[in-house]
């Protein structure tokens, strides 16, 4: 008599194991690994078009309002740096060598570009620097 009791348990535990199959909690589903245009996520190609502008921000807390950077390339940009405080300028995507030339009383201080090397010294130079629309941070700083 007592193992009569237990093969209705035995039962319905061999019916849920076989009602489920292996994996099911992570197979993926269709229609859920993209997105919905109402996500608000835009699409890979169009966070990488190389065509636009890309906006670059400037940042600089040294009081020096003189300094400016330049972007040489196909293309050239020079921009100036706000005394305090930051702005956004506009360039196109490639390869750039970038300069901030000494300013004020030519003493040493703090750039840092987003990618390269933190340089403390009276003006910075960076060599071979890509700048596309897919760059995380696009953001030179002077402190």
């Amino acid at each position: 008599m007592k193992t009569f009791i237990y093969y209705p348990a035995l039962f319905c535990l061999f019916l849920a194991a076989a009602a489920c199959k292996k994996n099911d909690n992570i197979q993926p589903r269709n229609g859920l690994s993209s997105p919905s245009s109402s996500s608000g996520i835009p699409s890979a190609k169009s966070d990488c078009d190389t065509t636009k502008t890309i906006d670059y921000l400037l940042s600089n807390s040294t009081g020096i309002d003189s300094f400016v950077i330049t972007f040489s390339g196909l293309e050239s940009y020079t921009f100036k740096f706000p005394a305090y405080g930051s702005k956004t300028v506009s360039l196109k995507s490639g390869t750039y060598n970038v300069s901030i030339p000494p300013t004020g009383e030519f003493e040493s201080h703090g750039f840092s570009m987003y990618g390269q090397t933190y340089i403390k010294d009276k003006g910075a130079r960076y060599e071979n620097v890509k700048i596309d629309p897919c760059t995380i941070q696009k953001q030179v700083q002077i402190n």
